[in-house]
C-alpha cells in the first residue's frame, strides 16, 4: 500500500528549513536537501515545487514501466496533482520551495472566478515559468516576515498564483463568464467608505469582495478590469495619498501616520512611500 504524507517533511523525513504559517489555501516550505531517493508515495495536496539551487540537478522517476528524467535548473519547477507517484530520486544537494495547495479549494475559486464546468491541474514533471517562480518566492517572503500591508499582499499573490495555474496548467471546460463586466459605481464608493473607516486595520481580499457579492476570484479580475489596478495596488495607493495628506499637514509624527494607516511597522510604511513617491516620509514631510 502507498504511503499518504500530508507533508513532505515527512515524507522527506525532516523538517523544513522554514515553515511558514499556514494560509487556507497555501502553505509554503523551502528545504535544503541531499541527494536521495523517496519511495512510491502519495499526497493529498497539490504540490508546486521550486528549484533554488545555483547547480542543475538531475532527477527522475518512475511510474509503472514509464521512467522521466530531466535537468532542473535554477528557477524552473514541478506541478505534481494530488494524487499516486512512483519512486522519485535526485543525484546531488537540492534548495526547493514547496507551495503545497488545498485542492477543494483552488477547484472552488477556478468554478466560482472563471465558471468552469469541469476542472483538473494537469501533472508537469519540469516546467520553465518565470512568473510561478517570482510568485513562489515572493509568497516565501510575505508568509515569512511582515509585509507593508501584510494579509492583502499574501492573498494578492495567492490569487495571481491560483489564477496562472487555473490558466495555463488546467484542463477545464468554461461556461460563458462576464468577467469584462465593470463594477458598479456604488460599489466602488463603498469600497471606498472600507477603506477609510479600517484604514488602521488589515484589509483582505475577501472582505473586500463581500462589499460586491462577489467570490474573491471574481472580484479580483472585475475590479482590475474597472480600476486598472489589483485590489493590493489600490488599497497602497490609496494608504500612500492619505500619508502624503497627513504629512503636509504636519500634526502627526511618521510612526503615528504609519500606525493610522495600518501599515506593519515604521520600516515598511518607509519603504512603500519612498518606492511610490521617491522620497522617505521624513524628507518628502521637511519639504
Amino acid at each position: 500500500m502507498i504511503a499518504l504524507h500530508p507533508n513532505t517533511a515527512a515524507l522527506y523525513g525532516r523538517p523544513a528549513v522554514e515553515i511558514n504559517p499556514p494560509q487556507p489555501e497555501l502553505r509554503v516550505e523551502r528545504y535544503q536537501l541531499d541527494a536521495m531517493q523517496v519511495p512510491a508515495h502519495a499526497h493529498a495536496e497539490h504540490l508546486l515545487l521550486l528549484h533554488q539551487g545555483q547547480q542543475p540537478l538531475r532527477s527522475r522517476r518512475r511510474s509503472g514501466s514509464r521512467v522521466e528524467e530531466d535537468l532542473f535548473h535554477f528557477g524552473d519547477g514541478g506541478l505534481y496533482p494530488a494524487g499516486e507517484y512512483g519512486p522519485l530520486a535526485w543525484d546531488g544537494p537540492a534548495d526547493v520551495i514547496h507551495l503545497h495547495l488545498n485542492p477543494q479549494l483552488l477547484e472552488n475559486r477556478a468554478r466560482q472566478g472563471l465558471d468552469l464546468s469541469y476542472f483538473a491541474l494537469r501533472d508537469q514533471f519540469r516546467l520553465e515559468d518565470g512568473l510561478l517562480t517570482h510568485l513562489g518566492r515572493q509568497l516565501l517572503t510575505a508568509t515569512g516576515a511582515g509585509h507593508a500591508l501584510g494579509q492583502l499582499y499574501a492573498e494578492s499573490l495567492t490569487t495571481a498564483l491560483s489564477l496562472h495555474l487555473i490558466t495555463h496548467y488546467a484542463t477545464f471546460e468554461r461556461r460563458i463568464a462576464n468577467d469584462s463586466a465593470r463594477l458598479p459605481n456604488a460599489v466602488l464608493a463603498r469600497i471606498d467608505a472600507y477603506i477609510e473607516a479600517t484604514a488602521e486595520q488589515p484589509i483582505t481580499l475577501a472582505a473586500l469582495a463581500d462589499l460586491a457579492n462577489l467570490s474573491v476570484f471574481h472580484f479580483a479580475r472585475r475590479f482590475k478590469h474597472t480600476t486598472g489596478r489589483t485590489p493590493y495596488q489600490y488599497v497602497l495607493d490609496w494608504k500612500i495619498t492619505r500619508a502624503r495628506q497627513l504629512l503636509r499637514a504636519g500634526e502627526l509624527p511618521v510612526a503615528a501616520i504609519s500606525d493610522a494607516l495600518g501599515f506593519a511597522s515604521p520600516a515598511h510604511f518607509a519603504a512603500a512611500f519612498k518606492r511610490v513617491v521617491g522620497q522617505s516620509p521624513r524628507e518628502f514631510q521637511r519639504g
